[in-house]
């Protein structure tokens, strides 16, 4: 499967995530949703924050240009929250997936939808 099948059919495809993308954990973009795209100052900060947590307690989680305030962190799993809207990244052996829920998704449903393809990935080393 295509790097881009994931993020269609695994991410999108499931109607909990609305915007999603997959990165290499240099920065690299290896899919995206249209109109999602993270910069490379946002990737880095994301990539990073899985080992220091402390820029996106202090300053937020950006995605897409979005400020979302960070909830929960660790050394596979951010989670982030704006309103009703919300953005979950998981970091695999050389990916992080990037996906962003909508009001009318429960924050639970779209974190299992990443985690889940974060799982996969990890069981294929990647």
């Amino acid at each position: 499967m295509s790097w881009q099948a994931y993020v269609d059919n695994q991410l999108l495809g499931t109607g909990k995530i609305s915007q999603a993308a997959i990165y290499g954990h240099n920065g690299s973009l290896w899919a995206t949703s249209p109109g999602f795209s993270l910069s490379p100052e946002e990737i880095k900060t994301l990539v990073d924050a899985f080992d220091n947590a402390e820029k996106i307690q202090s300053n937020g989680i950006y995605a897409n240009g979005v400020k979302y305030f960070a909830l929960n962190h660790d050394e596979k799993n951010i989670h982030g929250k704006k309103g009703l809207d919300g953005v979950v990244a998981e970091k695999t052996a050389q990916a992080v997936i990037i996906g962003v829920y909508k009001e009318g998704t429960v924050a639970g449903q779209a974190n299992k939808v990443v985690g889940d393809l974060g799982d996969y990935l990890r069981g294929l080393n990647y």
